[in-house]
């Protein structure tokens, strides 16, 4: 397995370690040691930071060290966007694969239109995933576009009230937003960051999703990663979401109910530091410890409000230490001391912000305000 993909794959780390967490479970004989709230950067971290650079992703924008690699995760722009390398022979290789994945998940399947797709270089798929969407009109999209050298695959369906017209014309519109963007540019105008793309967009009203790591060369056994959820639990009526969700959602409602639940077979740690924590202008909450085995598994949550682009559902991020292999804590030690691991993460998560202004962001949450003129 190559590098590029072992650093993807750390992605998936958030959700490997939960499963990791029940393996250290063991009657908690060990106290909870809070230490001091916060830690100036060591003489190494300070080098690390020396030179830095923003990096985007989705509509967020953070501050990393010059050596850091952003990971791109899954994004979502109203439905899936991936990207892969490639031209006219990956291009044609992958709709062929993704035909067959088609048909074998449903016999039923239908394919009903497999042609140029509606701008240059570009394919488009229509079809049916089984005879259940097809009486009820559920129409899929798959569009290829290459540009460069890089495929984009843009997902899409017929969206409730939406008929076929409207839902290719909404698939051409996705399409002539998106464009080539390098790695290091940062764009200065509404929009949305994805995989050496960019597609503008200054509308706010459809589902939003983005995931993103950072891998640090000179740190290998430290991950660092973010999720947004733009309409998380969007289907509940506010009243309701307020009322039977919100607390539900809270890191540290959760944490109190999993030690009422467990009791003295609450897994054993060192609590770093935990409790309400702003960043930027979202009121979020935080945990910080140390497992026995040595890895900092360090967690942030915003509850925010569905749909709310400025407050989104569901906002987190998360860093661990000891990773090796893919695995939380298959490294011999992990490379950061407790001091140095909470103040990476005071330096991350203060340099976390939107890319540019949105709607109801205040000042100081966003790196660009595209209404002024650049400096």
């Amino acid at each position: 397995m190559n590098n590029k993909i072992e650093k993807i794959i750390l992605l998936t780390i958030t959700i490997i370690s939960m499963a990791f967490l029940s393996a250290y479970a063991k009657k908690n004989t060990v106290k909870e040691t809070i230490m001091p709230g916060h830690f100036k950067l060591s003489k190494r971290l300070e080098k690390l930071f020396s030179k830095t650079k923003i990096v985007c992703f989705g509509r967020y924008a953070v501050e990393v060290p010059q050596e850091a690699e952003l990971i791109s995760g899954g994004t979502i722009l109203l439905s899936e966007i991936k990207t892969i390398p490639g031209g006219i022979s990956e291009k044609n290789e992958r709709i062929e694969e993704d035909i067959e994945k088609i048909r074998k998940n449903d016999r039923t399947a239908e394919i009903t239109y497999n042609g140029k797709g509606p701008v240059e270089n570009s394919w488009q798929l229509q079809y049916y995933d089984g005879e259940f969407s097809k009486e009820d009109n559920d129409l899929f999209f798959k569009t290829y576009v290459i540009k460069g050298k890089h495929i984009f695959i843009l997902d899409g369906s017929i969206r409730k009230g939406e008929t076929i017209k409207s839902a290719t014309e909404n698939q051409l519109f996705r399409v002539n937003s998106l464009r080539l963007r390098d790695e290091k540019e940062v764009p200065n105008e509404p929009g949305y960051c994805v995989k050496h793309g960019f597609m503008s967009d200054n509308k706010y009203e459809s589902q939003e999703m983005a995931d993103a790591g950072l891998y640090f060369p000179s740190l290998p056994d430290v991950t660092f990663s973010i999720t947004s959820n733009k309409n998380a639990y969007g289907d509940y009526p506010p009243a309701e979401y307020d009322a039977k969700v919100r607390g539900k959602l809270s890191l540290l409602a959760r944490i109190q109910q999993a030690k009422d639940q467990q009791g003295r077979n609450y897994p054993a740690r060192t609590l770093l530091r935990e409790g309400k924590r702003d960043v930027q202008h979202w009121h979020g909450e935080e945990s910080l410890i140390r497992r026995t085995d040595g890895v900092h598994d360090f967690e942030w949550t915003l509850v925010g409000t569905p749909r709310d682009i400025a407050y989104p559902s569901v906002l987190e991020a998360s860093m661990y230490t000891k990773v090796a292999h893919n695995m939380v804590g298959a490294a011999e030690a992990a490379s950061l001391t407790d001091e140095e691991a909470i103040a990476l993460w005071d330096k991350l998560l203060s340099g976390l912000k939107f890319r540019v202004k949105v709607p109801g962001a205040p000042p100081g949450s966003y790196y660009i305000d595209p209404d002024k003129p650049a400096q």
